[in-house]
């Protein structure tokens, strides 16, 4: 039998147009505002005070307040020895009736009296000189720092175009069947 078939497929269309997605972040706005630490300081200088006063008056240079004062006082020493030896060289006079020679006794002490001097050897100054430290203080006074920050956060922008795709039927499905003979035998 001649029969011819002749089949068409079914086609199938696809269309499809791409998405796409941007997406922009801006910066975050920040403001900073520092206030800087500081140190100060404040120092006073030091002071070498040194008093050598006594070390100069064991020497026998002394100033002029000092001598005097050292005079004023070795004169009312020497002058109540003075009165107490004249006070007891009168009483001793006084009593002369008691058989004694008081005049002899008397004259050879006040020969003695301006004439008796001791010699020493001395080492000078036996003090030390005063020393003293004034001042030299310091005083750090630290002042502490600052960070303000303010901060502005920026949404992302975001811009977003779907993407599509469409499926259509490009092409039917189709049977086609003929007969290609001269005898068709319907019989049987």
């Amino acid at each position: 039998m001649n029969l011819r078939i002749t089949t068409t497929p079914a086609l199938i269309g696809i269309h499809t147009t791409k998405g796409s997605l941007e997406i922009q972040q801006p910066k975050a706005d920040m403001e900073l505002m520092i206030v800087h630490p500081k140190v100060e300081i404040h120092s006073q200088q030091i002071r070498v005070q040194i008093d050598q006063r006594q070390c100069f008056a064991e020497a026998g240079l002394k100033n002029i307040l000092d001598m005097a004062i050292d005079t004023t006082a070795y004169a009312k020493q020497r002058v109540a020895e003075g009165i107490d030896r004249i006070v007891r060289q009168g009483n001793e006079l006084a009593s002369i009736h008691l058989n004694t020679n008081p005049i002899a006794d008397q004259a050879e002490e006040n020969s003695m009296v301006f004439g008796n001097h001791e010699f020493n050897f001395d080492i000078i100054p036996k003090s030390r000189p005063k020393i003293d430290f004034v001042g030299g203080n310091v005083d750090i006074q630290i002042i502490e720092g600052k960070v303000n920050s303010e901060v502005q956060v920026n949404r992302p922008m975001i811009n977003y175009i779907r993407g599509n795709t469409e499926i259509y039927l490009r092409q039917k499905n189709s049977i086609h069947m003929e007969y290609m003979g001269n005898h068709l035998d319907v019989k049987g």
